[in-house]
């Protein structure tokens, strides 16, 4: 008895462990910190960038405070410190309109001259035939000179007119009188808050920001006419030759060379990515870029007379080297927008950048002056620095290329936008207005520029194009599915792994990541594992001939032993026996050994619910007749005087005193199956050699087993204990 308790314990041990939750192993998050300290670097940069700007200006560094005159001082500087720094893009915008942006990717600087557009211009189409000239005038002279500073992409002159829906500052009182600005430090009542308080008071007073008046407005769709910005014809739906329309100042791309400042003389164009110097050429890629226009331009500063008053230098440099004109201003973009409005420096969320159709973020930092009396603080001006979210996804390829490793940067406000991988992936896709799920067809010319597409961003669940996109996506679901837990690493698979034509593991962790400005991302980290081949058993692994055979072989030698024992139930020995009893045990063990099988194949949930069902109800079938059989003895002796009744137990009788035990077994699988049932899980575990996928079959807790090892072990126990009371095997 004592050698069959001792197997029936091993038994009953090995069927417990297959349902013992696996210990989860601690994960090394170094890689998420090196990839925050070098983003945190990354972006901190901007930051400093823009600081040291705005405390050389206020140093006067800048001979007119950076204004118009000062742009190629400021492109210089720029070329520099982006050559230093990489960015885009960096570039300031006025109060009073002007604009000056040195483009680092594409060797190029920007520059719009100070003033408000809208301004009415009068036009006479000529004959109004597909050739005819457009002849337009402003009706401010002073404004002629803008009107008359627009390129088309071969170079001819065109007026600047604006079309149906495109914006243009209005002047509230010249843009002389100015305001509280709208933040909320500028907006409180210094004499409320700190009336008892002068000191207080004035300090307060001090911090108060002053804004010039001014409002965007549109022009109407309902406006007869309009002139496209890179062409000649006048789209035209009425018959009169004389019509009211209004212009723009032009936002002009200008060639620089080596040093950054704005040139059109021939072996002097700097482009990027060579070490040599071309020729500047317009958007037509052919026409050399000649302009010599001469005006009393804002670029070509003043003198000063001796009343006080200031004399307009006239030049021709103002637009050498421009190629490409559009109606842009500074200050109804949303990175100058949010910044006047805040006071204070900030990160822009991503969008669609002017200049390249890209998208991007915007590090902003406002720039102020004194008024006159030198006592109120006047909002001045935007500085910028661009980084397009290519830029960013460069950032990371170069940084973690590696093939095991995949790094994806996602905004932490939903629906988590991806903001950039080391894949390369950006989220953004260029579509058509009318229609965003068809691709943007590639067109000679720009198709955002012509206004028939849009760039869209893709929501990180929505990625699909590609395996590596869908790592990503499946690992951002997940961690979503956990509330992107801090501590904790997550499995992900993906079964179309087309390259090596196997199933791909990843391990994904996060790591939140802010930065001064308002940045709030979210890095997530994906590093492929290796996989426990020996959580499933599958034909071919080493461990499936020695689960198949035992199993049947077991399940044969019992079948065998039962008809064995059935063929002789009328002998002696077989009858002192009970063949009964015995014959049921060893039917029992015959299923027991096929419910082994069920130990086959991954690791599911429903399979891990059948090997529950079969190996804990099989086992208690199996173990049912013994401890029946050893509880008769018990009443048949139950005096111990070992004298023998003539007392017999009916074949119905020992089954009725079987179904109890075989019903509560059935309860308490039953109980568990709905209320802690066990599921086929992924676990990662963690050790010097790296990370190892699992695929196991666990519960929430241990309540399963404990009631299994009181209930299965104590029949085993009473049985054992019965038997070896009474001798009964």
């Amino acid at each position: 008895m004592k050698t069959k308790g001792s197997i029936f314990c091993t038994l009953l041990l090995s069927t417990a462990l297959i349902l013992i939750p696996s210990t989860r192993a601690e994960f090394n998050f170094e890689i998420g910190n090196r990839v925050t300290e070098k983003l945190a670097s990354y972006t901190t940069a901007s930051i400093r960038l823009l600081t040291f700007l705005s405390t050389y200006r206020s140093k006067k560094a800048f001979s007119h405070d950076l204004r118009a005159s000062d742009r190629d001082e400021f492109l210089v500087l720029g070329d520099a410190l982006l050559t230093t720094y990489p960015h885009d893009l960096i570039y300031y915008g006025l109060e009073d309109g002007t604009f000056v942006g040195h483009q680092m990717d594409s060797r190029m600087s920007v520059y719009r001259e100070p003033g408000e557009g809208g301004y009415e211009v009068v036009v006479e189409n000529g004959d109004g035939g597909d050739g005819s000239e457009v002849l337009a005038s402003a009706v401010s002279l002073e404004m002629q000179k803008h009107l008359e500073s627009c390129v088309d992409d071969h170079g001819k002159m065109i007026p600047c007119l604006m079309q149906p829906g495109q914006s243009y500052i209005e002047c509230i009182d010249g843009c002389k009188s100015i305001q509280k600005c709208p933040d909320e430090i500028s907006q409180r009542d210094c004499k409320q808050l700190f009336d008892d308080n002068e000191e207080e008071k004035s300090l307060c007073e001090t911090e108060v920001k002053w804004c010039i008046s001014y409002k965007e407005q549109s022009i109407s769709e309902g406006n007869d006419g309009a002139v496209a910005i890179n062409t000649a014809k006048v789209i035209n739906s009425s018959e009169k030759n004389h019509l009211n329309q209004r212009g723009y100042i032009p936002w002009t791309q200008l060639c620089i060379d080596s040093s950054g400042i704005p040139t059109q003389t021939p072996g002097q164009n700097s482009v990027p990515g060579a070490d040599n110097l071309y020729n500047c050429y317009h958007s037509d890629g052919f026409t050399p870029v000649q302009r010599n226009l001469s005006g009393p331009y804002a670029y070509c500063g003043s003198t000063s007379n001796d009343d006080g008053t200031t004399t307009p230098i006239i030049c021709n440099t103002t637009f050498i080297g421009g190629f490409t004109s559009y109606n842009f201003d500074p200050r109804y973009r949303p990175w100058y927008t949010k910044t006047k409005e805040l006071q204070e420096p900030n990160w822009s969320e991503p969008y669609v950048f002017f200049q390249n159709e890209e998208m991007g973020i915007t590090y902003s930092h406002p720039i102020y002056n004194t008024d006159e009396d030198g006592e109120r603080t006047v909002f001045a001006g935007v500085l910028a620095l661009d980084l397009t979210l290519t830029g960013i996804a460069s950032f990371l390829i170069k940084n973690y290329d590696e093939a095991e490793n995949i790094v994806a940067i996602i905004e932490e406000a939903e629906p988590n936008y991806l903001i950039a991988s080391s894949t390369g992936t950006t989220g953004v896709k260029k579509v058509l207005k009318d229609d965003p799920s068809v691709p943007c067809p590639e067109m000679e010319d720009s198709a955002l520029t012509s206004g028939n597409c849009t760039t869209i961003r893709i929501p990180v669940a929505e990625l699909k194009d590609g395996y590596m996109e869908r790592v990503i996506s499946s690992s951002y679901m997940m961690q979503k599915m956990n509330d992107f837990p801090p501590s904790r690493l997550l499995p992900v698979q993906c079964n179309d792994n087309a390259e090596n034509n196997e199933r791909g593991v990843h391990a994904s962790q996060t790591k939140q990541f802010s930065s001064e400005g308002g940045i709030n991302w979210r890095i997530m980290i994906m590093s492929p594992v290796d996989i426990h081949e020996e959580d499933s058993i599958l034909p071919g692994d080493d461990m499936f001939p020695f689960v198949v055979t035992p199993a049947i072989i077991g399940s044969v030698v019992c079948m065998a032993l039962l008809l064995l024992f059935t063929k002789h139930r009328i002998n002696q020995e077989v009858v002192a026996g009970d063949w009964r009893f015995t014959g049921w045990f060893i039917f029992g063990c015959a299923l027991l050994n096929l419910a082994c099988l069920s130990l086959l194949g991954p690791n599911t949930d429903a399979l891990c619910l059948t090997r529950m069902w079969l190996l804990n109800f099989f086992f208690v079938v199996a173990l049912t007749p013994l401890f029946v059989k050893t509880w008769r003895f018990y009443k048949l002796l139950g005096d111990g005087t070992l004298i023998p009744t003539r007392q017999s137990i009916s074949y119905p009788k020992t089954a009725q005193m079987m179904i109890p035990f075989i019903l509560i077994e059935v309860l308490i699988l039953t109980i568990f199956t709905f209320v802690d049932p066990i599921r086929a899980e992924e676990l990662l575990e963690y050790d010097n050699n790296g990370v190892t996928h699992r695929l196991v079959c666990t519960r929430e807790n241990s309540a399963f087993f404990a009631v299994q090892v009181v209930y299965q072990g104590g029949l085993i126990l009473v049985g054992c204990m019965l038997g070896e009371k009474y001798n009964v095997f």
